[in-house]
C-alpha cells in the first residue's frame, strides 16, 4: 500500500506529462515565433516592393509628362496618355500597400489621379478634333514638375533603405549611435505630402477636378437664409406628425441644415431657402396591403404638397414593406436625372415612411436645351440594329464627374428579351451609357 496522497508512479507520471506539455508548449512557442517572424519578412518585403514600384511608376509618369508637352499629333498623344494613365493607377496600387493612415498620402493619391484623369481629358479633346492649349500645355508643365520633385524624394527613399538609414518601423535607440537616425517610411511620406501642398488647380472634364470638389448646391445660390422657427413650421408640415417638431441640432457641411424631431421623426430643413431634404420616420410596416401604383402616386402628391413639382418616377425597390420610388425632375419634357429624389412608402398604411431630396438641391437648375441637336429619329438609326426601340425621351444624363449631356434615352428590348437602356448624345450622335434594366419580384432597378 502507497502512503496517503499521490504514489511514487502518479508522481513519476505528473513530472513526465508536465515535462511532455511544456516540451510541446516550447515546440508550440518556437513554431508560432518562427511563423511570426516569416509573416513578418513577407510584410516587409511587399512593402519594400511597393515603395520601389512606387519610385519606378513616378519615374515613368516624370518622363511621360515631359513629353507630352511637346506632343502635337494625336496618335501620339494617345500612346502618352495611356500609358500615363495606366502608371498613375498602378502608382496608386503601390501606394496604398505603403504603411500609411488616410492623412498622410492624400495628397500623393490626389496628385496621381488628377494627373491621370486630366491627361485622358486632353486625349479625349484631341479625339474630337481639338488641340492642345497653350493653358493645358502650362498645367502640364506643372504637374511635370511636382512629379519631378516627387520622383526625387521616392527616390531617395529607396536610396535610404537599401543602406539601412530608413526603414519601416522605429528603431531602438540601444542600437543607434549618435550620428544615426531612425526615420521612418511614415515620417519621410509626411515630407512628400509636404511636397504636393500646392498641386495646380484643374478644371476638365474627369471625376477629380477641382470645380466638382468645389461645387455649391446650386438650388440654394441667392437663396436668404430663414429662422430655426421658420424651418421649424416647415418640418412640422414636412412630418405630417400630431407632435410639433423639437428642435435638434444645426447640420454643418456642404449643405448645411436645421434639424427637428418628435418621437418618429427626423427633418432637415436647408438654412438657405427653407427646402426640405430629408425627412425618417421611424415606425414599422406591417402586411402589405397597397399595389406599387398607389405608393407612387401617394409618393408624387405627398412631393407635391412640401413644393417638389414636376417630378417624374422611374425605378423603385421593394424591401421590408416599404417601396422606394426614384423621381427626377422634368423640365419642358426633358427628364433631368441628376435632380433626383428618393421617397419610401409604407405598402401597410401608404404613409411616407422617408424621402431624400439631396440629389435635387445639390443639382436643382434649370438647363438650356442646346440648338444644334439631332432628332429622336436620327438617333435611333444610329443604334445597334439588333435592338428594338420601345420608346424614346429626351433628357439630360449625369456623367461621374458632375458634368450633364443633352441626350435620348431609347429603351429597348433585346433579341433574347433583355431590357436596355441606351443614351445617345443628342449632339455627337455618340452612345453615352448603356444600362441594363432588372426586373424583379422587388422592383425596377438597372445596372
Amino acid at each position: 500500500m502507497s502512503e496517503k496522497g499521490i504514489s511514487h508512479r502518479g508522481k513519476i507520471r505528473l513530472i513526465s506529462y508536465t515535462a511532455f506539455a511544456l516540451a510541446a508548449l516550447t515546440v508550440f512557442s518556437v513554431i508560432q515565433s518562427v511563423k511570426a517572424a516569416k509573416y513578418k519578412r513577407e510584410i516587409l518585403l511587399t512593402r519594400q516592393r511597393a515603395l520601389i514600384s512606387l519610385d519606378e511608376y513616378l519615374s515613368g509618369i516624370t518622363a511621360d509628362l515631359q513629353k507630352v508637352v511637346y506632343v502635337s499629333t494625336p496618335s501620339m498623344l494617345t500612346n502618352l496618355s495611356t500609358e500615363l494613365w495606366r502608371d498613375c493607377a498602378e502608382a496608386k496600387n503601390s501606394l496604398a500597400e505603403l504603411p500609411s493612415n488616410d492623412s498622410s498620402i492624400a495628397n500623393t493619391y490626389t496628385f496621381l489621379s488628377q494627373v491621370g484623369e486630366y491627361i485622358m481629358s486632353i486625349q479625349r479633346k484631341s479625339m474630337r478634333g481639338e488641340t492642345i492649349s497653350e493653358e493645358e500645355r502650362q498645367k502640364l508643365q506643372e504637374l511635370s514638375a511636382l512629379a519631378t520633385s516627387l520622383s526625387e524624394k521616392l527616390n531617395s527613399m529607396c536610396y535610404s533603405l537599401q543602406n539601412g538609414s530608413l526603414s519601416f518601423e522605429k528603431k531602438s535607440n540601444m542600437f543607434l549611435n549618435s550620428s544615426e537616425t531612425s526615420d521612418t517610411v511614415f515620417e519621410k511620406m509626411d515630407d512628400v505630402e509636404q511636397t504636393l501642398s500646392d498641386i495646380p488647380s484643374l478644371v476638365f472634364d474627369g471625376p477629380f477636378s477641382n470645380h466638382i470638389e468645389n461645387m455649391k448646391p446650386k438650388l440654394l445660390e441667392g437663396k436668404e437664409e430663414i429662422t430655426r422657427n421658420d424651418a421649424q413650421k416647415i418640418a412640422n408640415k414636412v412630418c405630417k406628425s400630431n407632435d410639433d417638431m423639437d428642435f435638434a441640432f444645426e447640420e454643418e457641411g456642404n449643405i448645411p441644415c436645421y434639424v427637428f424631431k418628435n418621437e418618429d421623426c427626423t427633418v432637415a430643413i436647408t438654412k438657405k431657402g427653407g427646402y426640405p431634404i430629408y425627412m425618417l420616420n421611424s415606425t414599422f410596416a406591417g402586411e402589405i396591403s397597397i399595389k406599387y401604383e398607389d405608393a407612387v402616386n401617394k409618393a408624387k402628391e405627398y412631393l407635391e404638397e412640401i413644393g417638389y413639382k414636376n417630378m417624374k418616377e422611374s425605378y423603385y425597390f421593394t424591401d421590408d414593406g416599404i417601396c422606394t420610388v426614384n423621381f427626377a425632375y422634368v423640365q419642358n419634357g426633358a427628364v433631368c436625372y441628376a435632380d433626383l429624389i428618393k421617397v419610401s412608402v409604407n405598402l401597410q398604411n401608404g404613409e411616407i415612411h422617408s424621402f431624400d431630396a439631396t440629389g435635387y438641391v445639390s443639382c436643382h437648375t434649370e438647363r438650356t436645351i442646346p440648338n444644334n441637336t439631332i432628332s429622336a429619329e436620327e438617333g435611333r438609326k444610329k443604334l445597334y440594329n439588333g435592338l428594338q426601340v420601345e420608346e424614346s425621351t429626351p433628357c439630360f444624363a449625369p456623367t461621374e464627374w458632375n458634368t450633364e449631356n443633352y441626350c435620348y434615352e431609347y429603351v429597348c428590348t433585346t433579341k433574347n428579351g433583355e431590357h436596355l437602356l441606351v443614351y445617345l448624345n443628342a449632339v455627337t450622335g455618340e452612345e453615352e451609357n448603356v444600362m441594363i434594366l432588372l426586373y424583379s419580384d422587388g422592383g425596377v432597378l438597372t445596372k
